[in-house]
């Protein structure tokens, strides 16, 4: 999600305190606006969610807390969850957007909740009703992002109109002390219970000694979980061992040498969709082997 600059509101405020009271006051005080620090707002309360069945839901606390010296006047919370995860209802304060995958991001819903409070420094508030987040069927390794904002973040240029949800809105009430965070930005990981069936298939080659053909190699996710694979994290692969008597003239795309056979990662990849020699799906075959000469 973009992040728009934080002095695009302050130069906005500038600009209206100028004009109202004119050049006497910056004469006055010149030094007032360069001396106002922005708040420093975290996150916490938010930890790794493990064991959860698709079907099901669990509920998201957060906390908000001010680190600086000076009060927010709003505050932004925005909750972005990949494709294995819904927000299962949407607080009338609050907007939703699908956002597609972009920048080796996958897709992901996002939800912007405005709360239209002051958060003052050294206070941990939190919303009085979790937000309500389900396990789809695709569900398997998902990731759930949190941020908080002084300015409005706006919507994605990527992603779908935002609609705003039907729920009753939430406001912050106060937390408990202690449960404040550290990072404006929190990634915790969401696992399901769930499994995600891999298939490869090739097809047969025909040629004479010393011609060149081209091998498709597709890789399959019958489902019915979807595959995320997170920065870091092992992912999967495709080993792929050129017939005897061959050799290979152009190997796929991210495929590396292992001995005599070439391993091929995986990125993320949907249920029931295929992908060609770790290409996107659709993409055409990238592999072309030479049969080895006689004598």
């Amino acid at each position: 999600m973009p992040i728009p600059p934080h002095n695009r509101r302050a130069s906005r405020a500038v600009a209206a305190t100028l004009s109202a009271a004119g050049l006497i006051a910056l004469a006055a005080a010149p030094a007032a606006f360069g001396d106002e620090t922005a708040p420093e707002l975290v996150i916490g309360g938010i930890e790794p969610v493990n064991g959860v069945k698709p079907g099901s839901s669990f509920d998201l606390s957060a906390t908000v807390a001010n680190k600086g010296t000076r009060a927010a006047e709003k505050v932004w919370v925005s909750y972005g969850v990949t494709r294995g995860l819904d927000f299962a209802e949407v607080p009338s304060n609050c907007r939703t957007q699908q956002v597609r995958s972009y920048d080796e991001m996958p897709e992901r819903w996002i939800a912007v909740c405005a709360f239209d409070q002051v958060v003052e420094p050294g206070t941990v508030y939190t919303p009085e009703r979790p937000l309500r987040v389900e396990a789809l069927d695709r569900a398997l390794n998902d990731e759930l992002r949190v941020n908080v904002w002084d300015v409005d973040p706006g919507a994605d240029e990527n992603g779908t109109q935002p609609v705003a949800g039907t729920a009753p809105a939430v406001k912050l009430v106060e937390g408990q002390a202690g449960s404040e965070g550290t990072a404006r930005v929190v990634n915790v990981p969401v696992s399901s219970v769930n499994t995600a069936d891999y298939q490869v298939t090739g097809a047969a080659l025909k040629g004479s000694v010393g011609d060149t053909v081209k091998m498709k190699v597709k890789f399959i996710n019958a489902g019915p979980a979807w595959i995320l694979t997170k920065q870091g994290e092992r992912s999967v692969s495709v080993m792929i061992t050129p017939p005897a008597g061959t050799s290979v003239v152009k190997r796929g795309q991210f495929c590396q040498a292992k001995g005599k056979a070439y391993v091929c990662g995986m990125r993320s990849l949907n249920e029931a969709s295929s992908t060609t020699a770790n290409r996107p799906p659709g993409a055409s075959a990238s592999w072309t082997l030479r049969s080895a000469r006689s004598g």
